[in-house]
């Protein structure tokens, strides 16, 4: 009885945790976000509220020009949206909600949070269509043919999609015609279940009391970096790197105290197992391999030089003997032997993959990842928060738990040095391992970040233990906290999401999937590529999953930087026939990297006979036609696909495209040069790799017309263009003052430029229309004249060999989506 009633409180608090988690990580759904109606409710209030402001302008200045008027409105409006963003999101919500619940409206759409998940959706719906992930499984690898199109690609075995497909059947038991995408969405919820048991577990094991133990959960669960990687529709892997450090941490404090021999080996052996069973969700499981070998021989040297208990110290060196051989057995008996050195050097290579700036003669594409960019303290401190109140150096919330949790931390620390030889000692010092270890990967990439809060919230709850027992003010303490976590976590979550795919993807991507032959080859950027797998079951040069792909990058920066349409569809044809396999012939056939790009990019716009002629004298008449036959000869179904991020992300395209391979080739022969290179995760390394392409390319915001004089457009910024002469002025602050040096627009169904004959200006404009509206661009003359610019702002229209196929966009406008499909 007494068991039951002590058992009985924990089970409510994790009850009560688990609907607190669920609530906070459902609010896409509360909020209606995947849904039509939130973009009518955005647009509906944003029109009400520039409406309001136009007003305003109008009766202060009745003269005013109604398209100044109106500018000065979209001013005050931007202000509004960034110094009140609460209370216009509150006020989206309620219009989101009274429009989904009008009569008529239809089922409330669930997709997917990111790219990533889609990889895993598609794996998921091969179990539910086959029966297992791929059609080929070889030991801890399965066989995706859609993915590093024309070859495919082999990729690390992994258990996530099953446990979505248990999900999904378990739902299925209420609902029958769930679909799948919806039943996989609520993943994350069902893993965060699993997580607080772990978490209650491990304080349970250090024996905390309950409401600090809740306290420490609550502030686990709702730490912004895990409610974003954790949210309904987030169907990635982040939170198993929670749920199994968790319960790992909790057996070595269980392994490496005193206790008897038997329960120091079974849960060396219990470690064991759940590393192997981590390493099959996770490729980095690797960290807390040596994690756990750092913390045993930290246990040894304690209990060997403190406590002078030489048993005790073999022990813990025993202890990883028996952890390794049980993680070996259990690898070997689910793949083989081999794969558990395989997984082992996997492991460590996504860990440096990740955090890597290495200098490279292709370019590193993980360079672009915003979550692996390198944080600051000041950005973890936040823990992944995106709400900062107006004044303050971070988010208060947040740094009132780091405090807390290091201040566990430091008693903790007291507690210890005051006597080396008590068991809690060993308990502090895994818990400094995990944090030093954690905080320091965290400034590697904001998606670590969240493995530092396990650490941070055990100790956060070691703080509350010790403050709780001041009966007068414990307990009013931990509510205040409890509180505030649950405020801090209610805000964070409506500005931490971010979905991009929606009603348009999914349109634009079932009509490549039905309108497009089976073989058909889908090229963009990397960060949809998942989407098409999944959506357009077509396959991709590149996606996240193979960001090792610098060549392939590098091609399809400089198809979509292309100034000849020529010279794009010979870089497709070779990149969707061969990959880079041209490039690596010519490597082997004597040529350094750089001449081979060169040589590639030059035979791209030529024909075959003609390339033959340019290759002739460089490489012999048998490599010759070995290279056209990669090259020339193979005609494939090429579609390429653009959207509105990656236009206005362009940046990335450039720094890839423009990569200097020359130039890398010569600093990493020149052992002076190598010197002077700057470390290779500082900003510095970036600027330095900048300078080395002719630094970045110019690209200005969109400049919207204010009004018209006669013939003569006037835009933001001082920007005036004549319809007459199509001579471009500007006076502006920002972009200088005089004359641009040309002007892309549209002239009977072609691009045109029409160069200033007195221009002073190093850019050019890009005068487009946009919903009947002219807008204009500033940006590199080069860069307005590239292939990228002509098939997003000009539809592709006056090009002969890139066809739209899909044009389509959502209704705020802010997601465009167009496919064109390439004609050999």
């Amino acid at each position: 009885m007494n068991k039951k009633s002590k058992f009985w409180p924990w089970l409510l608090a994790w009850l009560i945790l688990v609907i607190l988690s669920c609530y906070v990580r459902l609010y896409p759904l509360r909020s209606h976000m995947w849904d039509d109606a939130h973009e009518q409710a955005t647009l509906l209030v944003v029109y009400n509220i520039k409406q309001t402001f136009l007003k305003q302008i109008v009766s202060q200045a009745p003269g005013m020009p109604p398209a100044l008027a109106d500018h000065l409105a979209d001013e005050k409006l931007n202000e509004t949206m960034h110094n009140e963003n609460q209370k216009v999101m509150d006020m989206i919500d309620r219009v989101t909600v009274s429009l989904a619940n009008q009569p008529g409206a239809g089922p409330q759409k669930i997709y997917l949070l990111e790219s990533d998940p889609y990889d895993f959706y598609n794996l998921t719906e091969n179990i539910v269509n086959k029966g297992r992930i791929a059609d080929v499984i070889k030991g801890s690898k399965y066989f995706n043919p859609l993915m590093c199109a024309p070859f495919g690609a082999w990729q690390p075995f992994t258990l996530h999609p099953y446990w979505g497909f248990v999900i999904y059947k378990f739902l299925g038991l209420f609902n029958p015609n769930i679909p799948l995408m919806t039943a996989v969405a609520y993943t994350p919820l069902f893993t965060y279940a699993l997580i607080i048991i772990a978490f209650l577990w491990v304080c349970r094991v250090l024996n905390y009391s309950l409401p600090a133990s809740f306290t420490g959960a609550l502030f686990l669960i709702m730490a912004p970096i895990n409610l974003k990687r954790g949210a309904l529709g987030w169907f990635r892997t982040d939170p198993y790197n929670i749920l199994f450090p968790l319960l790992l941490l909790g057996c070595l404090f269980l392994a490496l105290r005193p206790s008897s021999k038997k329960e120091g080996y079974i849960w060396a052996v219990v470690f064991g197992l759940t590393l192997a069973v981590y390493a099959l969700f996770w490729q980095g499981w690797g960290l807390l391999f040596f994690m756990g070998i750092a913390c045993a021989l930290g246990a040894s040297l304690y209990n060997f030089f403190i406590k002078k208990d030489k048993a005790h110290a073999r022990q813990n060196l025993l202890f990883i003997a028996i952890f390794v051989g049980t993680t070996l057995l259990i690898v070997s008996m689910c793949f083989s032997f081999q794969d558990f050195f395989i997984l082992f050097k996997e492991g460590f290579g996504e860990l440096r993959k990740f955090t890597h700036r290495g200098l490279d003669l292709w370019p590193n594409l993980f360079m672009a990842v915003g979550e692996l960019k390198k944080t600051s303290l000041g950005s973890i401190s936040t823990l992944g928060s995106n709400t900062t109140p107006e004044g303050s150096p971070s988010n208060w919330g947040d740094l009132i738990f780091m405090m807390l949790a290091f201040g566990g931390w430091f008693c903790s620390l007291r507690i210890a040095l005051q006597n080396f030889r008590q068991a809690r000692a060993i308990d502090t010092l895994i818990l400094s391992i995990f944090l030093f270890v954690t905080m320091a990967l965290s400034l590697n990439g904001e998606r670590f970040i969240l493995f530092a809060t396990i650490p941070l919230s055990v100790l956060a709850a070691t703080a509350v233990n010790r403050f709780i027992s001041l009966k007068s003010v414990g307990l009013p303490l931990a509510g205040i906290l409890i509180a505030l976590t649950l405020f801090n976590a209610n805000r964070d979550i409506r500005t931490i999401l971010t979905p991009i795919f929606n009603s348009t993807w999914d349109e634009a991507l079932t009509k490549i999937k039905t309108d497009s032959p089976d073989d058909s080859i889908v090229n963009t950027w990397w960060a949809p590529g998942h989407f098409i797998k999944a959506i357009a079951h077509r396959s991709v040069p590149f996606d996240g999953a193979s960001l090792d792909q610098g060549a392939v990058g590098y091609w399809m920066a400089n198809m979509f930087l292309s100034q000849d349409e020529n010279q794009a569809r010979g870089i497709l044809r070779m990149l969707n026939a061969s990959g880079n396999k041209p490039a690596e012939y010519l490597v082997k056939c004597g040529l350094k990297l750089s001449d081979a790009t060169t040589l590639l990019l030059a035979i791209a716009s030529e024909n075959k006979t003609q390339a033959a002629q340019t290759l002739k004298g460089i490489i012999t008449d048998d490599q010759i036609q070995t290279l056209l036959s990669m090259t020339h000869d193979k005609i494939p179904h090429s579609y390429v696909l653009v959207y509105t991020e990656l236009v206005d992300a362009n940046l990335m395209i450039a720094f890839t495209g423009h990569w200097n391979i020359k130039k890398i080739e010569d600093i990493n022969s020149s052992p002076e040069m190598l010197k002077n290179v700057p470390k290779r995760n500082s900003q510095e390394f970036v600027d330095f790799l900048w300078e080395t392409m002719g630094g970045p390319p110019k690209y200005s915001d969109a400049l919207p017309l204010l009004g018209k004089n006669n013939n003569l457009l006037l835009f933001r910024d001082n920007l005036a263009v004549d319809l007459n002469t199509m001579d471009a002025k500007i006076e502006s602050p920002q972009y200088g003052v005089g004359q641009p040096l040309s002007v892309f627009y549209l002239k009977d169904g072609q691009v045109v430029e029409h160069v200033n004959p007195d221009g002073n200006l190093n850019y050019a404009v890009e005068l487009y229309q946009e919903d009947g509206q002219y807008v204009a661009r500033l940006m590199d003359r080069a860069l307005a004249n590239s292939m990228i610019m002509k098939l997003y702002y000009f539809d592709g229209q006056g090009l002969q060999y890139f066809k739209p196929l899909i044009l389509s966009k959502d209704l705020t406008g802010r997601t465009r989506v167009k496919v064109f499909e390439v004609r050999y």
